[in-house]
């Protein structure tokens, strides 16, 4: 009886991390399959980010740069100047980036919110084809969670919450290693 007493007590003081990967994908060109991009050239734009995340995006960046070392190694990080990745681009940008990749994975850091003790994640990832000038493929990488669920309730960390989201936008990439 005492040892479930001491289980129990423990378990409500420290509790236990719950951190949900909310991530998907929400577009995919018709004839984009899962080998498609196996054998192309692929880059990765840095995390760009607009004023509200713009205190998060240094660390993000890491972040979201080692989550692709380990998952996709393929896939090489491309250094740009941080004004070249927007979510909008005209044929000048496509043009001076042709010589870089085929293929090439831009990354936003939309949303970092805390609301109700849940720490908030979200990330959007486009696939462009610099030849074509066209969006192959769209995800979101999503996560929110507590590192506590029970009393007291304290939210994830920035870092945890946007290395789940990571993961979960480039486990959704199409993409086999």
């Amino acid at each position: 009886m005492r040892a479930l007493l001491v289980t129990i007590f423990t378990f409500l003081i420290v509790g236990c991390s719950s951190i949900g990967d909310f991530s998907r994908e929400t577009y995919r060109k018709g004839f984009l399959s899962d080998d498609f991009l196996r054998d192309g050239v692929m880059g990765v734009l840095p995390l760009s980010g607009g004023e509200k995340t713009g205190h998060y995006l240094s660390t993000g960046r890491e972040i979201f740069k080692k989550a692709i070392s380990e998952i996709k190694p393929s896939m090489r990080p491309i250094s740009l100047p941080l004004s070249a990745t927007k979510e909008v681009w005209g044929e000048r940008e496509f043009d001076a980036l042709k010589e870089t990749a085929r293929f090439l994975l831009q990354t936003e850091l939309q949303q970092v919110d805390l609301v109700e003790g849940v720490t908030y994640v979200r990330i959007k990832g486009r696939l462009w084809d610099v030849e074509q000038r066209d969006i192959l493929w769209e995800g979101i990488g999503e996560s929110r969670g507590h590192l506590f669920l029970f009393f007291p309730t304290v939210p994830a960390s920035f870092e945890t919450a946007m290395d789940v989201a990571s993961r979960g936008l480039i486990r959704k990439f199409p993409t086999k290693e």
